[in-house]
């Protein structure tokens, strides 16, 4: 007799503006294991799509009133400075909790959070679904295989050239601006490939006209192993640079273009839309430099956003791992507060040593 398998996890979302929408409530829906059958919106044009998009899903006007739907995980994607406050009052509610990016506006916030899911006994996960980027894979899987040899410096951009929007992150102390927009996903990566930094070097600029917080962001890390990363963030950039350029002893690489994930839902797509090959990328290839002077193309791994929730199911129902810790998100909100002080004074500034030189 097979085992019974286990009732899926009720999954709850808070908010639902672009973000919820588009790169959560496709996402959630699609895990095996999660049924997606509660939104938090008080917006009736939100409510009216949260009836089209996901008809089994109940809108409700507050965290409260998630239990009695049984609900026992939500996800927060609301504005920056709610996702703190919110990820707090779902723990009290006895809730695991997934907060999307920016986890906290500051790192002594996410420290705090972090304490509270500890003390409560629920899963607080970090939403950082670019460590699952096809391209960033690639350079994961290059690098531990030792295809590159010892890693010495690691650069990584999101380059984009738009508009200036009217208001857009105006107020740069509820969590406005590109350091807390996209610098996230950078620092992150940086953390996860070459591990810890001790100092933290940044400049935050405001190019284009009319734009009220930084769109030029530029952080240079020095890795405690060595390696040194060099992290770009750009809304002002006609001509982008490689998304990754990475140099090791015994090789480079050099990967163009963005992951197409993003892409895909924007589109309306999801990992389960019949006919497609989620995260698959024909299109783009890794560029391998030998340090001889060689050179060939690889192939890209897949882009795995759709195993993100599944992986915090598993942590829920079997005690797994969580795909991000929370400690992942207080070390790089820790980065970010140096980068936003290095970028104030112009000097290094030193992590663990409450100190800044240069």
């Amino acid at each position: 007799m097979s085992a019974q398998r286990p009732d899926p996890i009720r999954w709850g979302l808070v908010g639902y503006g672009s973000g919820g929408r588009i790169f959560h409530a496709p996402l959630i829906a699609a895990a095996a294991g999660i049924e997606l059958c509660a939104v938090v919106t008080t917006d009736p044009e939100r409510r009216a799509a949260v009836a089209r998009d996901h008809p089994g899903a109940v809108c409700v006007s507050s965290l409260a009133g998630l239990p009695a739907l049984g609900v026992t995980a939500v996800t927060i994607s609301t504005p920056p400075a709610t996702h703190v406050p919110l990820a707090l009052a779902a723990i009290d509610l006895g809730l695991h909790v997934v907060v999307d990016k920016p986890f906290a506006l500051t790192a002594a916030e996410a420290a705090a959070a972090e304490a509270a899911a500890q003390a409560a006994g629920v899963l607080l996960v970090p939403y950082q679904n670019r460590r699952w980027d096809g391209d960033f894979l690639t350079v994961m899987a290059l690098t531990r295989a030792g295809r590159l040899g010892a890693v010495h410096h690691f650069e990584s951009r999101l380059d984009r050239c738009r508009p200036v929007k009217p208001g857009w992150a105006s107020d740069v102390s509820a969590g406005g601006g590109l350091l807390l927009d996209l610098g996230p996903h950078l620092v992150d990566q940086a953390l996860h490939l070459l591990g810890p930094v001790h100092t933290v070097h940044a400049c935050l600029n405001t190019v284009r006209g009319g734009a009220a917080a930084e769109d030029l962001v530029i952080i240079d890390l020095a890795h405690d192993g060595g390696a040194h990363s060099t992290l770009v963030a750009s809304l002002a950039a006609p001509a982008p640079g490689p998304r990754f350029l990475v140099q090791g002893s015994r090789a480079g690489l050099r990967i163009e273009g963005f992951d197409g994930q993003e892409a895909r839902l924007k589109a309306g797509l999801s990992p389960v839309t019949p006919g497609i090959s989620w995260g698959a990328d024909d299109e783009r290839c890794a560029r391998l430099f030998d340090a001889d002077g060689g050179a060939m193309d690889l192939p890209l791994e897949r882009g795995r956003w759709d195993t993100f929730y599944p992986a915090v199911a598993s942590a829920i129902t079997d005690g797994t791992p969580p795909p991000v810790p929370t400690s992942d998100a207080v070390a790089t909100a820790r980065v970010i507060d140096a980068a936003r002080a290095s970028a104030r004074t112009g000097r290094d500034v030193l992590l663990g040593e409450g100190s800044s030189s240069g």
